[in-house]
């Protein structure tokens, strides 16, 4: 798993929404069906976005930019010194400061496999995931439509995502997913926008552009 995958189980959590893994909100609905309409599958995007890391039973963060190229499943990740690729079957974790790169195939039948492909969550939530409404928060300085969502799938690396969106847009502003492990990522996507002159080869680890770099395949 590469260092970006990885970005104290909350007993009192799990304890509060038991019910809540049972249902889906319909009022959370009409947001997230016009969140999944704002990503076409055949086009490519850019998003920019500022995020903060979180260590929940260390106390301590970081926070930093970061940028996404995403088609339908296919992405590159690019944060600080880690480089993620999925060209939709292999997945490529780059550390250009180690200059290694793990190659792996996620398991569609995995748990961890919508950790992977991050638009299976926004394009496949009915199927795996309950979800509840929150209504308007105070998030970042703004007031947001909050909705959580919880995996049905529980054996999952993480425990429960949270979407923020605009009431006005209905547009996906930031999301923040918990970790098991004590992990806590935010996300704030500071635009988003087509791509569509860009190559599909962006989503594939190049070994040519990084010459030195080690390939350490994790392949069965």
């Amino acid at each position: 798993m590469s260092q970006f995958q990885k970005m104290m189980p909350l007993a009192l959590l799990v304890i509060v929404t038991t019910a809540s893994y049972a249902q889906q909100d319909s009022r959370a609905d009409k947001y997230l069906q016009t969140v999944s309409k704002q990503f076409d599958l055949d086009k490519i995007y850019l998003i920019h976005m500022d995020y903060i890391r979180e260590d929940l039973m260390q106390e301590t963060s970081v926070e930093g930019e970061g940028m996404v190229w995403m088609k339908g499943i296919k992405y590159k990740i690019m944060v600080d010194e880690y480089i993620v690729y999925y060209d939709g079957d292999k997945l490529y974790s780059q550390n250009t400061d180690n200059k290694e790169v793990y190659v792996s195939v996620p398991d569609p039948d995995q748990p961890g496999y919508l950790q992977a492909v991050p638009i299976k969550i926004i394009k496949s939530y009915e199927q795996d995931f309950n979800y509840m409404f929150m209504g308007e928060t105070s998030f970042l300085g703004k007031e947001l439509i909050e909705i959580q969502l919880y995996p049905k799938e529980r054996s999952g690396p993480y425990s429960m995502l949270k979407m923020f969106i605009n009431p006005n847009s209905y547009k996906l502003e930031a999301t923040q997913l918990k970790h098991k492990e004590g992990i806590l990522y935010t996300m704030i996507l500071s635009q988003v926008r087509e791509e569509n002159t860009l190559k599909e080869s962006i989503f594939k680890f190049d070994p040519t552009a990084f010459p030195n770099t080690e390939i350490i395949e994790l392949l069965e």
